[in-house]
């Protein structure tokens, strides 16, 4: 239960990597506002399709695997841009963990 709860966080933190890669651009207000908002909003469109458990088609096996590492793998360069170096290398190395204990259960 604690590990799903961690799951749950890590989904939260790719959220909130997208909205701030958004608000640190360098562009004007409006884009930056448009941006930081159609990022998260795209994240939860592809999990809700793909990712989430009752999302519309469930992937499994590989395909499961590559989009968890692109989903999680996104969030840790999105932070990595955001010079938010080590907050990224926290994402990944829990991501990672996450994912070995859920393959030991």
């Amino acid at each position: 239960m604690a590990d799903d709860a961690l799951a749950f966080l890590l989904e939260l933190a790719v959220y909130a990597a997208a909205v701030w890669f958004g608000l640190t651009r360098q562009v004007t207000r409006p884009a930056r506002w448009a941006l930081a908002l159609a990022l998260p909003v795209g994240y939860v469109v592809v999990w809700a399709l793909f990712g989430a458990p009752g999302a519309t088609v469930p992937l499994h096996g590989v395909a499961r695997a590559v989009l968890d590492l692109v989903w999680f793998g996104s969030a840790a360069a999105l932070l990595r841009a955001t010079s938010l170096r080590r907050t990224a290398v926290v994402v990944a190395v829990t991501y990672l963990l996450t994912t070995a204990v859920h393959l030991m259960l």
